[in-house]
């Protein structure tokens, strides 16, 4: 009775009878010697809930003709093979903390009924594991050998072990299975966003390369599981900023800002699309991150878990979208799920089942039933099918215990007794996991299933779909159609390879960002806490230094005024600064694995745009607190002494970005940012003045002694009078009424001409600038995706 039912359409009973009986799996076929065989691309129609008239007529629906009369595919989907993926990561032991090691100390363990995937005691961090040398074995690599104990110990964890499968034009297939069977990996290695050890990707019965798959990156969709966005950001505005980087410069505005309103119209975000994002429901974000990739018309579309934190009313609805795409549009799409409801379960065309990097089945929904019911593990009727695959294949000790199963049997069996229900939680079919022979029911279904057939015939599919296209083509020799193969297969990576890696020029990209980081600025930076912030602090500063006397008395009064509101703002550029690479860097680069736009316009826009936000503050603050103190009346030098100020923002800023993109890791980061800045603050000049020689070179790498030396030979612009104060050597003689600009100076340690230390800093903020985007164009593709 679930919704979805009522949304798709009757199974023909056609249909139901080309379902593989259980008679017909015994002997099994050439193709598949274990499992139910792939259906051919003629028996597209057989899955068991499919529109027949739009998936049997979709390879005609989905050609094209030109003037010379061949054939090409418009942007529907794509036939995506892979056969024997492999992939290994190396797991390292990290003992942190005050304490080392395990508090259970060298106790041996007790017997248990976990599995060989649990986590060890202590925390593991994952890496992509470098090539190993010739010299190495894997079995060393696999145990953690390390010939020094006093090293790390690392092991090498295999997390897809030859995965094979299909997804064809207009239809969905499903990944199943439980945490850690390499649902994710999968999908990260088809999109390109991971690299493999070993297999082979085709696309249409082409072998895609590194190169290729760089290009193709455009044609994949690829929806992760957190939804990244900026959350100040409408619905509408993310969707729009997406279409207006994402498609072809050669589109008009409104051409875009149409296939918006499309988007928002086919996802049904109408109701929210004017809503900041944070504001929106789990199942609207969801929408928007698949709105977010659909603008491109991909071929092919991705999804890691879509269903994940959703209800299941969200969760059904989603669901009808991706079919919609799949059977309308004729779209690509592969999905990973944790456990559908029966309804979307049996909905799927396709369905491949892991475990423990393993492909344990692939073929129908339907034919997964036949397939366990061969195997002995039959699903209890009235039982959701998709729970029990997830029964056979989740190796827990906490439903796995023997007493506590029999417990909860009987606690089943005495509540039925007790009330009308008639229905079963599923406890007693859990209780015959164990085979007769002490294996676990993953194990027997990760046994039976043979992956090299599957592979082998997924391999046979490739090159029958080559050697039709080389028959299509002309030529009756094998020698022809190699050579007609060959030269298509070079014209079409040809055309792939000199695709422009970006649809919009780096201007266009550049504008555009600026505009969004402008509008993320005014909502981050520019806000009315900041603006009150920066009003009550100029007020207390102009009443604790309120009209200074221009005499020798408060001399050291003035130069500390300057020194504080170089501090205090250079300070807060430099922390605000180094927040913002590691707040967005997992939008930055999802974004750019997408092909977004380039770095350097990304990082242009943010330097551009920024820089009002950023300078208004301290702008404010020197208008009240600067009239206030009275420390020069003259109105040219207020506009100096504000540019010296604004100009060390910049520069603290630039600091700021460089250490963020330098080192993302938060943690790490603010420890070394704090040592800088207040490194950087101590050896300015105004704490210290007799700084040791060997130190000394600090000080002209800190931006606070730049702006507090010019910003008080600006306002010393006349003799001081003496006042017999004794704070200057030069008032001590009875005969000197005035000591001079230079004797002030002098006194107060500065160096350079203030148009010098005004221009160093104007150097500072352009070269560390630099630096940051170089630091931050230089992280590892793994700390990317």
């Amino acid at each position: 009775k679930e919704p979805y039912l009522q949304a798709m359409p009757p199974v023909p009973e056609s249909t139901l009878s080309t379902i593989p009986s259980e008679s017909s799996l015994t002997p099994m076929n050439d193709d598949f010697e274990q499992g139910v065989s792939l259906p051919s691309t003629s028996t597209v129609t057989t899955a068991v809930v499919a529109a027949p008239a739009v998936v049997a007529n979709y390879s005609n629906q989905n050609k094209d003709h030109t003037k010379d009369g061949t054939s090409r595919s418009k942007n529907g989907g794509k036939h995506l093979r892979w056969t024997r993926i492999t992939k290994s990561v190396e797991i390292k032991d990290i003992n942190t903390g005050l304490m080392r090691g395990s508090i259970a100390g060298n106790a041996t363990a007790p017997p248990s009924h976990t599995s060989d995937e649990e986590s060890p005691s202590a925390s593991p961090t994952v890496i992509i594991a470098s090539p190993l040398s010739e010299d190495t074995s894997l079995e060393e690599a696999a145990n953690g050998i390390n010939n020094n104990n006093n090293k790390k110990q690392s092991s090498l964890k295999t997390i897809l072990k030859g995965v094979s499968g299909a997804a064809r034009p207009g239809e969905v297939l499903a990944l199943m299975g439980p945490s850690g069977s390499g649902k994710t990996s999968i999908l990260d290695v088809l999109s390109g966003r991971s690299a493999y050890d070993s297999g082979i990707i085709t696309l249409d019965g082409e072998i895609v390369t590194d190169r290729v798959m760089k290009k193709m990156k455009k044609r994949v969709a690829y929806v992760k599981q957190s939804d990244l966005f900026f959350g100040h950001l409408t619905v509408r505005d993310q969707l729009t900023y997406t279409a207006l980087l994402r498609l072809p410069s050669s589109w008009a505005k409104a051409r875009k800002v149409a296939e918006v309103d499309r988007i928002i119209q086919q996802l049904r975000l109408q109701k929210c699309a004017d809503t900041p994002i944070f504001m929106i429901s789990g199942g609207e974000k969801k929408r928007v991150n698949i709105g977010s990739e659909l603008l491109t018309d991909p071929a092919i579309i991705l999804l890691d878990e879509p269903t994940s934190g959703l209800d299941s009313t969200s969760a059904v609805a989603l669901m009808r979208i991706l079919y919609s795409l799949a059977r309308e549009e004729g779209k690509t799409i592969v999905t990973s799920i944790h456990q559908p409801s029966s309804a979307v379960f049996f909905a799927f065309d396709k369905l491949m089942l892991l475990a423990d990097g393993n492909v344990v089945y692939f073929g129908t929904p339907r034919g997964s039933l036949e397939h366990v019911n061969r195997l002995g593990l039959e699903c209890p009727a009235g039982y959701n099918a998709a729970d029990h695959h997830m029964d056979l294949l989740v190796v827990d000790s906490a439903i796995d215990d023997e007493n506590d199963l029999d417990t909860g049997i009987a606690e089943e069996d005495e509540f039925r007794q007790n009330s009308a229900d008639t229905t079963t939680t599923g406890l007693r079919h859990r209780k015959k996991k164990k085979s007769s022979v002490g294996i676990t029911t993953k194990q027997k279904l990760i046994d039976s299933w043979d992956a090299n057939a599957s592979a082998k015939s997924i391999e046979k599919e490739d090159a029958e779909e080559r050697a039709q296209f080389a028959g299509d083509t002309g030529g009756t020799t094998g020698s022809s159609k190699g050579g007609n193969l060959r030269s298509h297969l070079s014209r079409r990576q040809n055309t792939v390879m000199n695709e422009k890696s970006f649809n919009s020029t780096w201007w266009t990209q550049y504008t555009v960002l600026v505009h969004r980081s402008m509008k993320n600025s005014r909502s981050a930076i520019f806000t009315t806490l900041n603006l009150v912030k920066a009003g009550l602090i100029g007020f207390m500063c102009g009443l604790l230094w309120f009209q200074m006397p221009y005499t020798e008395t408060t001399v050291f009064d003035r130069s500390s005024y300057y020194f504080f509101t170089m501090t205090f703002w250079v300070f807060d550029a430099m922390f605000t600064a180094y927040m913002s690479f590691p707040l967005e860097r997992a939008i930055i680069f999802k974004e750019r694995s997408s092909g977004s736009y380039h770095l350097s316009a990304y990082f242009m826009a943010k330097t551009t745009s920024e820089a009002p936000a950023r300078l208004a503050l301290p702008s404010i603050y020197m208008v009240i607190s600067y009239w206030m103190s009275g420390v020069n009346n003259n109105f040219g030098i207020f506009l100096a002494s504000t540019m010296c100020t604004l100009l060390s923002v910049l520069a603290g800023e630039s600091i700021g970005l460089f250490m963020g993109a330098a080192i993302l890791d938060m943690e790490k980061g603010m420890v070394v940012m704090t040592v800088v800045a207040l490194s950087l603050m101590v050896v300015g000049g105004f704490f210290v003045r007799n700084v040791p020689a060997w130190i000394l070179w600090m000080g002209y790498l800190s931006p606070f002694k730049y702006s507090y030396n010019s910003s008080v030979q600006l306002v010393f612009d006349r003799p001081v009078p003496c006042d017999g104060s004794g704070l200057l050597s030069v008032c001590n003689d009875p005969n000197t009424e005035f000591a001079t600009e230079r004797d002030v100076l002098d006194f107060l340690g500065v160096e350079f001409s203030a148009g010098t230390n005004a221009a160093l800093l104007l150097v500072m903020f352009v070269v560390v600038r630099i630096m940051a985007f170089f630091a931050l164009k230089s992280k590892k593709a793994d700390e990317r995706m």
